[in-house]
């Protein structure tokens, strides 16, 4: 039946399996009150969406009504979720981006039509925003933000909501007649009801090659204009255990260029990130650097378009922390990023970072250049063929010589008949003082099914290496993999429930087995919003090449793990897990980790979240004693998050984490690492795309005895200025 369902009755004049929008030549209040004369004049009645959850192909149980107009600068919706209890409705403020329990509606628009990308705008039952790029593997990336009003108005029968979206932070086809891609999402929180206009038969909910279209706009241009963001800041470091304070300033520059309707141009001078959040402490037992999340915006902002393949892109080596534990300096960055007829999209980065000096006389860190190109031809949904090249060069400087990195890849996929998907990738880098090497993927998978499987075969030659702008770590070998999973929608107990299982197999191209790993994995959702995970990893005989100076071979191991969390979607709620068995290394290992929030009153929200991580008697070799030990380590990790809403556009926040790391081998002395931290961000959007950060921070070091040493303190200041020219 719901296959059945379309707009044509939601509004009129459209033809079936399509959404229109009407032209306005009065643009409508945006304060969450449809009761304006442009709205009565805009055709539009109540529907029904349809639920992915709790209850999957059953119509919501509350109606909902839509309503599009636009004119040459934006694009407006104004939606009706009626409630008929709406005194149960939630309402809870958030900072931007950040998701909580409580009534929300999203509109999600494929401006292109083709399956591939989408912008989602999202606002809540107390006018908190969100906004996002959608990709076509159904992935959400937040980092990507615009600047566009919202307004929501409670009513006795429910609560109204108005957006108007500019043209100009949306791109598209440079055409007279528009035709884009459109689809709806409610969520409904006192009966957990996630539910959308276009329901999609996959186990993704933003399936957009399924999204039906919107027509009806005409005669619109995407704005040529620029979009102004200078910044000033101020910092104060004071540490009492080395008795030394530091006052700095910095002035820099954010410009948002539209070269036309579908390209954008953005630059950076001087960037400054310190208003993010920083990264938290986490234990690493592995040979191999964490990958660390991006969080720096000018970085996540289509993000998507510079995704390679064997990670020839990690845009973390830009702006990096040096050997010396100072972060490199970033002078300045340039990126154009779009999509033109055709099916053709590209994102061009270049980014020019600083040196880092020892004591201002011995130079750490060279200044280098990065250059990133990806360009990708689509052709029908999955299919498309893409190239990749990457490029870091540090001339000659000091006593350091002239360096380069360089790596160039082409990958592409096809899909045959049945979701079936055949992927491939090639790539090659050149880098001062190796061997130029290359890389190759073979892929087969099943796309946009709750019945889904993966195959891939691959081979990283010796010297591949592509560390000098991504992320590369095992090399010299061939690897195969591959899994099915099948998801569920009981119509009883469940909402969804799901099998997975999967076969890792890696071998040195010399012949030496470096992994042969079986997983078993169980998840499933309750009616309630109770969830949980059950899992068994076994791994079989293997030799870790990168263990002591000559390697060491290993036995087998088992392990599991389980964890459930209760209803997300009230709000208190907790999720906890534990696992344990042997380790890779030889010995056992165990782990108990958990996290809960808490929104006692809309204004305001507590987390907590902790990790307790043990190895025991693994066999490690301790280079302190030149021989393989007896190692066992210990990893505490306790996080606590406050935030406290004035109004959607102000916001008090609270980070604090205290970890600890123990590793005790039996020949050498045990090693002991305490850290606190926290800091207090007060965030005010003082004029639409216009910030203003207040950031105090202060970290307390263990001294290896037990005891903590003089805290560093910090006081850092931002303010920027949104300017639309």
């Amino acid at each position: 039946m719901w296959q059945l369902f379309s707009l044509v009755t939601l509004i009129s004049g459209a033809p079936a399996g399509t959404v229109a929008a009407q032209r306005t030549e009065t643009a409508p209040s945006i304060d969450g009150y449809i009761d304006e004369a442009v709205w009565d004049a805009c055709p539009g009645e109540t529907c029904d969406l349809w639920q992915f959850a709790p209850n999957y192909g059953e119509s919501m149980s509350q109606p909902t009504t839509v309503k599009i107009l636009y004119d040459d600068d934006f694009i407006y919706f104004a939606f009706f979720m009626y409630d008929s209890l709406p005194e149960q409705m939630i309402e809870g403020l958030t900072p931007r981006d950040n998701y909580i329990n409580g009534e929300w509606i999203a509109v999600i628009l494929d401006t292109w039509n083709d399956g591939r990308s989408a912008f989602s705008f999202e606002t809540s039952l107390s006018n908190s925003q969100m906004d996002a790029r959608i990709g076509e593997g159904g992935g959400w990336d937040y980092g990507w933000d615009a600047v566009w009003e919202s307004g929501t108005a409670r009513h006795s029968d429910g609560w109204s909501s108005e957006m108007a979206i500019p043209m100009s932070c949306l791109r598209f086809p440079d055409s007279e007649n528009q035709v884009w891609a459109v689809n709806f999402q409610r969520i409904l929180s006192r009966t957990a009801e996630n539910g959308w206009y276009n329901l999609s038969e996959s186990s993704l909910m933003a399936d957009l090659p399924t999204f039906p279209e919107l027509v009806g706009i005409e005669g619109v241009e995407g704005s040529l204009g620029m979009e102004l963001r200078p910044y000033a800041s101020g910092r104060y470091y004071d540490s009492e255990n080395s008795d030394e304070t530091e006052t700095t300033g910095n002035v820099g520059l954010d410009l948002k260029m539209g070269l036309s309707s579908c390209i954008t141009a953005d630059f950076t001078l001087n960037p400054d990130f310190g208003q993010v959040e920083a990264d938290e402490a986490e234990m690493n037992l592995g040979h191999f650097e964490l990958f660390l999340r991006e969080r720096r915006p000018f970085f996540m902002e289509r993000s998507d378009l510079f995704e390679m393949p064997f990670n020839l892109f990690y845009s973390r080596r830009i702006g990096a922390v040096g050997w010396n534990g100072d972060v490199i300096p970033i002078i300045g960055g340039a990126k154009i990023t779009g999509s033109i007829e055709g099916g053709y999209s590209f994102g061009f980065l270049d980014g020019v970072t600083g040196r880092i000096w020892e004591d201002d006389t011995t130079l750490v860190e060279t200044a280098a250049n990065f250059g990133i190109f990806r360009g990708v031809k689509q052709f029908e949904d999955f299919n498309y063929v893409g190239i990749s090249a990457v490029s870091k060069d540090s001339w000659e400087q000091e006593s350091f010589e002239q360096e380069s990195n360089r790596a160039f890849a082409v990958d592409g996929a096809f899909e045959i008949p049945g979701n079936h998907l055949i992927s491939g990738s090639a790539a090659r880098s050149w880098n001062t003082g190796m061997d130029e090497d290359g890389a190759y993927r073979f892929g087969l998978q099943r796309v946009r099914s709750t019945l889904s499987y993966w195959l891939n075969a691959s081979q990283i030659d010796e010297d591949f290496n592509v560390n000098g702008t991504g992320y590369t770590t095992m090399t010299g070998l061939r690897s195969a993999n591959g899994g099915i999973r099948k998801t569920f929608r009981p119509e009883d107990v469940f909402t969804t429930f799901s099998l997975r299982a999967s076969q890792n197999y890696m071998v040195q191209i010399d012949g030496e087995t470096l992994r042969n790993n079986t997983d078993a994995q169980v998840n499933g959702t309750f009616k309630n919003g109770c969830n949980f995970t059950v899992s068994a990893n076994y791994d079989a005989d293997f030799f870790d090449p990168y263990e002591g100076p000559e390697g060491r071979f290993y036995g087998s191991s088992l392990s599991g793990f389980v964890g459930a969390g209760t209803n997300p979607y009230v709000p208190l709620r907790f999720w906890l897990g534990t696992g344990g068995g042997e380790f890779d290394n030889g010995g056992t290992f165990s782990n108990v980790s958990g996290n809960m929030r808490y929104r006692p009153v809309p204004v305001l929200e507590a987390s907590f979240s902790g990790n307790w991580y043990r190895t025991f008697d693994t066999e490690n070799y301790n280079w302190e004693a030149g021989a393989f030990d007896n190692r066992s380590t210990e990893w505490k990790s306790m996080t606590f998050r406050l935030a406290y809403m004035f109004n959607p556009d102000m916001n008090l926040r609270l980070f604090s984490q205290y970890s600890n790391f123990n590793v005790d081998f039996s020949q050498s002395e045990e090693f002991d690492s305490d850290e606190l931290r926290a800091n207090m961000l007060f965030a005010w959007q003082y004029l639409p795309g216009s910030m203003f950060y207040l950031l105090g921070e202060t970290v307390f070091s263990g001294d290896g005895a037990g005891d903590f040493e003089d805290p560093d303190y910090g006081l850092y200041a931002k303010l920027t200025w949104y300017l639309p020219i």
